[in-house]
């Protein structure tokens, strides 16, 4: 009996986390890290911001429940390739992931400029001249500039890092939706302006989950409603208005 018990314990501690364990148990799991501009937080266990509003709007529609994985991005990455259940956002669409994801749902097409403090990045061509283009590490925006040449590319995964580097270099500046500009305004004070470039690029973002995505119908419910909110509107007014 002890070395059932004892048996039973070792299993749950080794799985109780594992990706690959948990795709067993239905439901809809959002995964994701914490996002600017008010897009996405976790305050005391909680989460809120922009994105969840959206999702409890489409969970609601659809009649079920979801939870949420916040981990860092890459890993965010990585355990939904592995996993048949995760939905990962805001994912966007390029021709490495194309076949290594399931694209479930898009959500809407994001404008992206070069945010800098000194003097506005209107180009591709400026930026390729700057001391430092920033850019979140192992995202879509550095395969991007990776793609057309950049050689002057700092990766990051601690957003506290942009105002540093932002405010203490004058010819850098970060690559990233326009609207994560105004998340840096309540950083920096009034003497330190934020510049938002002209819109560069656009890019379509998606829930996607892995090539081995396994279909329920509380999933597909929830996708539904998602894709029926999206055409409306509703999460690209409340990020390009909102968006704090």
């Amino acid at each position: 009996m002890k070395i059932r018990t004892l048996f039973l314990s070792m299993f749950l501690l080794l799985n109780v986390n594992n990706p690959a364990w948990a795709d067993n148990h239905s439901g809809v799991t959002l995964i994701s890290t914490e996002l600017m501009s008010g897009l996405l937080e976790k305050r005391e266990g909680m989460i809120e911001g922009i994105y969840p509003d959206f999702f409890a709007q489409a969970a609601s529609k659809a009649g079920v429940t979801i939870d949420y994985r916040i981990v860092p991005w890459s890993r965010a990455v990585l355990e939904t390739e592995k996993s048949k259940k995760y939905l990962l956002f805001p994912f966007t669409r390029t021709s490495e992931r194309e076949e290594r994801f399931s694209w479930l749902a898009k959500l809407w097409e994001v404008p992206i400029c070069f945010i800098s403090s000194t003097r506005p990045m209107n180009s591709f061509e400026e930026a390729k001249l700057a001391e430092g283009i920033m850019v979140w590490r192992g995202s879509s925006h550095q395969q991007k500039l990776v793609e057309l040449g950049f050689a002057n590319l700092i990766p990051f995964d601690d957003p506290r890092l942009v105002k540093r580097v932002l405010s203490r270099r004058d010819n850098v500046a970060w690559y990233t939706p326009c609207n994560e500009g105004l998340s840096l305004l309540g950083m920096f004070n009034a003497e330190q302006p934020i510049i938002i470039g002209k819109v560069v690029d656009h890019e379509e973002v998606w829930l996607a989950g892995g090539k081995h995505y396994l279909s329920t119908d509380e999933r597909q419910r929830f996708l539904d409603a998602v894709g029926e909110l999206a055409p409306e509107g509703t999460l690209r007014r409340r990020i390009l208005i909102e968006g704090r």
